[in-house]
């Protein structure tokens, strides 16, 4: 396994930071970070050491934002999308097979890039979406996580789920957006659930590959 870090110019005036981690695997698994939720907390670095743990490869990604450490202003979502399409398109050549790992902010991100993908056939696994995420998700395949206690996913849309036919649903009692709860305990019992999730997805993929 390598570790590769890839620095890329951003509208927000410093480079972002990309790491890319590879073990040979024709998959490549895209990880999307939330707004204030990097890929070295809990829901994200679990998914991350699943993954890789499977033998795919990795693409962790930063936004300009983030590494300026300024706000987000709400005109300059566009300029982010577009970055972050830029940026995929060109770590993925080469790869068979995509999937995109998103949480919050991300699974925004995650969905317009798929979107703009045309080429791949791209597998999700959404954690924590919001609620305007919907779009993306009515037209994926994959797998939605989302805390019953996140107050940024509405009941309307866990109900509209119910028409996401290629997207299994997996519901977190009591977690919030974070997929945590105020025990710690409970927390740390929920993490362990989420691995077990996690290499589920990656497991079940990687068996429809081989059997295709």
């Amino acid at each position: 396994m390598e570790h590769h870090l890839i620095y890329e110019e951003s509208f927000w005036g410093h480079d972002v930071r990309l790491r890319h981690i590879t073990q040979g695997s024709n998959t490549l698994v895209v990880f999307f970070p939330g707004q204030n939720y990097s890929c070295e907390l809990p829901v994200l670095y679990y998914a991350v050491q699943s993954a890789t743990s499977q033998g795919m490869d990795a693409l962790i990604l930063e936004y300009g934002f983030q590494s300026a450490r300024v706000a987000l202003e709400r005109e300059q979502r566009s300029i982010l999308e577009e970055e972050i399409l830029q940026m995929v398109r060109c770590a993925s050549e080469g790869y068979k097979q995509l999937i995109f790992v998103s949480k919050s902010l991300g699974t925004l991100l995650a969905g317009y890039t798929a979107k703009h993908l045309t080429n791949y056939s791209i597998r999700h696994l959404y954690l924590t979406p919001l609620d305007s995420t919907l779009t993306y998700m009515q037209h994926s395949k994959g797998m939605v996580i989302y805390g019953t206690k996140d107050s940024l996913f509405s009941e309307e849309s866990r109900a509209k789920l119910a028409s996401c036919s290629e997207l299994k649903v997996h519901q977190v009692l009591d977690a919030g957006h974070g997929l945590e709860t105020s025990n710690p305990r409970k927390s740390a019992e929920l993490t362990s659930q989420l691995v077990e999730e996690y290499i589920r997805f990656f497991t079940s993929i990687e068996e429809e590959t081989y059997s295709s």
